[in-house]
């Protein structure tokens, strides 16, 4: 008597969507480990840089940005910004003070050293980035981003 289990031909081998997800999920593994294996010369996780990113591009009168603001610009979702900036203030690279007018608001600006970080990983990032998806030409990029935006837009 066998002990095997019975399989009920609820699961299907593979679907048109599960390729996609799987092609999707792959290649953002891979890419990122190459960020971070990249951004890790500098002693930065992609997504250090990422929130060095936003505010050397988004706080443009060095007002500095509120932690909300810079967690609705990331990448990725952040469970606690707050502890990520907190990080980054021990590090040297963003300082952190209270607004103003609204106590309630902690602002994060760059330090001389976050913006020499942000400056120094842009080109390298840049030519990684290029070079990850240089086996596409330019109409194939643009349907993939085109297409990625899409799918992104409607979860």
């Amino acid at each position: 008597m066998s002990n095997q289990r019975k399989r009920k031909a609820l699961i299907e081998k593979t679907s048109i969507e599960g390729e996609i997800f799987k092609a999707a999920m792959s290649f953002s593994d891979q890419a990122l480990a190459e960020v971070h294996e990249l951004l890790s010369i500098w002693g930065m996780t992609p997504l250090q840089y990422n929130a060095l990113r936003v505010l050397y591009v988004e706080d443009n009168e060095d007002s500095g940005l509120p932690s909300k603001e810079i967690g609705s610009r990331l990448y990725t979702r952040v469970p606690d910004v707050t502890r990520l900036l907190d990080r980054m203030v021990d590090k040297g690279w963003i300082t952190r003070e209270r607004d103003l007018v609204n106590k309630r608001v902690v602002r994060s600006r760059l330090t001389n050293i976050g913006i020499e970080l942000v400056e120094s990983a842009y080109q390298p990032l840049l030519e990684l980035e290029s070079k990850q998806l240089s086996h596409l030409n330019d109409d194939e990029k643009n349907t993939l981003s085109e297409l990625l935006n899409k799918a992104l837009n409607t979860i």
